[in-house]
């Protein structure tokens, strides 16, 4: 096993990896107990700050069941990755592909995501999507979905 800690980039990077293969437990492992995850222009019905590791793993379930059974995420295509002068930070743009359920086409939205990281485990996460872009979001249902 390497000693080496995953930078904020590589967490980043891995976490796209984890959500494309719908391994969302693995995901929320990469999370620090404390850990803060915000989504500043979620719609109603979706938190906009989940605050701890157990529960920022209990909405990355319920948000995995819910579009599973809406959509398929098929890809990510980073636009820019900025490593920033804090050494804990990064900031990614990029876009997110996918099918809808039901044969009803692909769809893709843009992403922002500001990660602040220390010694391999993720602290906060700031995810600026919009979910009007969001198909899987378009009618939200109670208990929110990420």
């Amino acid at each position: 096993m390497s000693d080496t800690i995953a930078t904020p980039r590589q967490l980043l990077e891995q976490t796209h990896t984890l959500i494309l293969e719908g391994r969302f437990d693995a995901y929320a492992d990469l999370f620090a107990d404390d850990a803060v995850f915000e989504i500043p222009f979620a719609p109603p019905g979706v938190p906009r700050r989940i605050e701890g590791g157990d529960a920022i793993r209990a909405l990355f379930r319920a948000g995995a069941e819910r579009a599973g059974r809406q959509a398929r995420l098929t890809g990510i295509d980073y636009r820019e990755m900025h490593e920033t002068t804090d050494p804990e930070v990064v900031v990614a743009e990029f876009e997110v592909h996918g099918e809808q359920a039901g044969g009803e086409g692909p769809f893709t939205f843009s992403d922002v995501i500001v990660l602040r990281a220390r010694e391999g485990r993720i602290l906060s996460i700031r995810d600026y999507w919009s979910p009007l872009d969001r198909v899987d979001l378009r009618a939200p249902a109670e208990g929110g979905a990420v």
